[in-house]
């Protein structure tokens, strides 16, 4: 990489208005990024334990799997531009907002089955128009 370090950066708004053109999008980006920061905060102060349940994918849920997936819903449920959203963790299209324009879905703790060694783990979110299939259902 011919990267550098700098004395400082771009603002994230600043960045997504060059970068991103559609209002909207940028919207789900820095709402989705907020989503993730409350996941940090909840994980430095989670105990991880074993919920005793498993996803529809038979990975055993953990208790942080139910809280960044609560925040995730939560803020999912909250926006203006999110239409539908669904979850590993639930992987059933819900509506959330019947004026939004975006379908999105999360791993909202990827990795998190190595989050008691303190590994990295991450949220992983996919953004599409909720229109850009059949658009009934947001897929």
């Amino acid at each position: 990489t011919t990267t550098e370090k700098q004395d400082s950066y771009d603002s994230l708004d600043k960045v997504l208005d060059a970068k991103c053109k559609d209002a909207g999008v940028r919207k789900v980006i820095v709402e989705m990024l907020d989503a993730c920061g409350e996941i940090t905060e909840a994980l430095r102060s989670a105990l991880v334990t074993v919920e005793g349940s498993a996803n529809t994918f038979g990975d055993a849920q953990l208790s942080v799997d139910v809280i960044a997936d609560e925040i995730m819903w939560e803020v999912a449920k909250g926006s203006e531009v999110v239409a539908y959203g669904a979850s590993e963790e639930e992987p059933e299209i819900v509506k959330c907002n019947p004026k939004g324009e975006y379908t999105i879905c999360w791993d909202p703790l990827d990795g998190s089955s190595i989050v008691d060694n303190n590994w990295a783990v991450g949220t992983i979110i996919g953004v599409w128009g909720s229109k850009s299939g059949k658009g009934d259902d947001g897929l």
